[in-house]
């Protein structure tokens, strides 16, 4: 089953690029990589999970490093989140794949030239600046979710995740929020939660 997702960035939207140079600075063209969105969902949901009852319903590992993940579920029984998302040398990549249908070339960008920040001391890396678009506020991008996972179970936990992306942020600390197509029109079982739960995704909050 596919379904559309539409996301408004509220604030600048930067998800990977940038490249460093000492004296000249090359611009790398922005993308929006499914996996970024994907991870962002990932992260959400067990953040959400953490602090609602919902965690009474799902299960979840909480880990985000895939050798950690891998280590967890070495027994070959996943947990529901890892379920959904994937999981280090299992089978599949998960029950749902992300495809960005919007061309990032046609919307708006600006640069932003930044200087690198060593982890370990916090401080600024001599000479190394670097420089990324950056989409500005108020756009939107649309995407597709093709959901394979024949169990309305975990069509539920995503869109729960996707609840939970709306609390989260996305690429470097972006606010976003996000609307979902009726995808009651596409599943045989819509039952009240599942509902619900899209209810609550038809229109943008803000």
């Amino acid at each position: 089953m596919k379904f559309k997702v539409w996301i408004k960035n509220y604030t600048s939207l930067t998800i990977g690029g940038g490249s460093e140079g000492k004296a000249d600075i090359s611009i790398s063209d922005l993308v929006i990589p499914p996996s970024s969105i994907k991870g962002a969902m990932r992260t959400a949901i067990n953040f959400y999970l953490k602090e609602t009852d919902l965690k009474n319903k799902y299960s979840s590992c909480y880990e985000i490093r895939p050798d950690k993940i891998k280590e967890r579920h070495s027994n070959g029984k996943p947990c529901d989140v890892c379920k959904l998302f994937g999981y280090p040398d299992s089978k599949d990549i998960g029950c749902f794949t992300i495809n960005v249908v919007t061309d990032v070339e046609k919307l708006p960008k600006y640069v932003l030239t930044r200087v690198s920040i060593e982890d370990k001391t916090q401080k600024a890396k001599e000479g190394a600046l670097f420089s990324q678009e950056t989409i500005p506020p108020e756009n939107e991008i649309e995407i597709e979710i093709d959901f394979r996972c024949d169990d309305n179970h975990m069509l539920k936990l995503l869109l729960y995740s996707l609840s939970a992306l709306r609390l989260w942020r996305l690429g470097r600390n972006s606010l976003i929020d996000l609307k979902v197509e009726d995808i009651c029109q596409k599943v045989n079982n819509c039952d009240n939660e599942m509902r619900e739960i899209f209810n609550s995704l038809k229109d943008y909050m803000w």
